[in-house]
């Protein structure tokens, strides 16, 4: 009788550490997707950026580009 209680105690502990060992890949995963999200919305902002700036750069030589018909004394 002894020995069937042992064998349960010993399958409970080796059930609880597989269930332990994995959770353990699935936050490991969940972080990754996290990461991978992060990078994904820092390479947007980025192209925001860039874009708003290359906006700015064709706004900024329009207007210093003399205008014709118009004369420079007023």
């Amino acid at each position: 009788m002894f020995s069937l209680r042992y064998l349960e105690t010993l399958v409970l502990i080796i059930f609880l550490l597989s269930l332990h060992t994995e959770a353990k890949p699935l936050k490991r995963t969940i972080s990754e997707v996290q990461l991978m999200h992060n990078v994904r919305e820092h390479k947007q902002v980025g192209e925001r950026q860039d874009w708003l700036q290359e906006k700015l750069r064709d706004i900024i030589v329009a207007s210093a580009k003399p205008q014709h018909g118009h004369s420079g004394n007023i």
